[in-house]
């Protein structure tokens, strides 16, 4: 089981613990949209803290909220994948990427949008490829991102 599928699966089981409502069957767009939300504020504070738009903000970065903040927006984004009833995620591979941090952050928003605008798997993936990319250019590591998702 490759590690991004293995830390869903642990999501996945922690949120079918807390779901009162037996009919978890049916699509709640309404929480897909809340869930976005929630991740778009951790995915901006997280974005904040790298500096990404914060030009004229000439104080040092705090590493510990930045991953605090970024596996904040990544518990949300694999809760909203439990609420779009995602079986599995695929593996992650590091895709040859030109974006700076500022366009790949604008990436990551624009594919939470989509997963708004389709509720499709794909949309959802990308959305998680995207993250992950943001994640490595403002200078976390695969290890440290999944070391510290599984100790939250």
């Amino acid at each position: 089981m490759n590690e991004i599928n293995k830390i869903y699966q642990e999501h996945v089981t922690n949120e079918l613990k807390l779901v009162n409502n037996f009919d978890h069957n049916v699509l709640n767009k309404d929480k897909v949209k809340t869930k976005i939300l929630a991740f778009l504020c951790e995915l901006a504070k997280a974005s904040e803290e790298a500096k990404i738009f914060s030009f004229w903000d000439n104080s040092s970065t705090n590493d510990k909220e930045l991953l605090d903040y970024y596996i904040d927006g990544l518990h949300m984004l694999m809760s909203v994948g439990f609420e779009l009833h995602v079986d599995n995620l695929k593996n992650y591979q590091e895709i040859s990427d030109t974006n700076n941090a500022a366009d790949q952050l604008i990436k990551v928003y624009q594919s939470a949008l989509e997963v708004i605008d389709t509720y499709s798997f794909e949309a959802f993936q990308n959305c998680i490829d995207d993250y992950f990319t943001l994640g490595f250019k403002i200078g976390l590591d695969f290890d440290t991102i999944l070391n510290n998702y599984s100790n939250n």
